[in-house]
């Protein structure tokens, strides 16, 4: 079987695009940080100046100034979601939402191979990565039906326990 038709039979991964402060608006479940994407560096750079557009165009209750910025955004996204496509390939959807949370969000899927074999390794890394934790995850839940859930902020160190008020703070240095 070839590559190609391997490729045809799976149908294609998502790559989510949009602005959500996480320092970056390329999502798969997660944020993902753009070294990680082997995208170009100029579209690298296309991408943080239309996150960066959307942070500037909001006033402080988050609505668009000018009016016209929400129409700007959402159709230089199209733009990038299309530059996005070319570099990763078909193998790969790329979702755009559109800055109006009344409107559906776009699929853009390419049609001919990578233009960037690097991103589209990368990134059939980054999918086969979190397919395994999702493995990972079932497996465990499977094995361990009583365990417990925690969530860990790594930043603070505070691990959060989902269901139930406690929340576990971390160590201080005299400990």
């Amino acid at each position: 079987m070839t590559e190609e038709q391997m490729t045809d039979e799976r149908p294609p991964r998502t790559i989510r695009m949009f602005p959500d402060y996480a320092g970056t608006v390329l999502w798969i479940s997660t944020p993902i940080d753009y070294e990680d994407t082997g995208l170009s560096g100029a579209l690298v750079a296309q991408l943080e100046a239309w996150e960066q557009s959307y942070y500037d165009s909001l006033d402080s209750d988050f609505k668009w100034v000018p009016e016209t910025a929400a129409r700007i955004f959402a159709e230089q996204g199209v733009h990038l979601a299309r530059l996005v496509s070319a570099e990763v390939g078909p193998q790969f959807v790329v979702e755009i939402s559109s800055s109006d949370d009344d409107t559906e969000a776009m699929r853009i899927r390419a049609e001919h191979s990578a233009e960037n074999p690097k991103a589209e390794a990368a990134f059939t890394r980054l999918f086969d990565e979190a397919e395994a934790d999702d493995r990972r995850i079932a497996e465990l839940v499977r094995n361990e039906p009583d365990g417990e859930w925690t969530a860990y902020a790594p930043l603070s160190g505070t691990v959060f326990k989902p269901n139930s008020n406690e929340k576990v703070e971390p160590p201080t240095e005299a400990e």
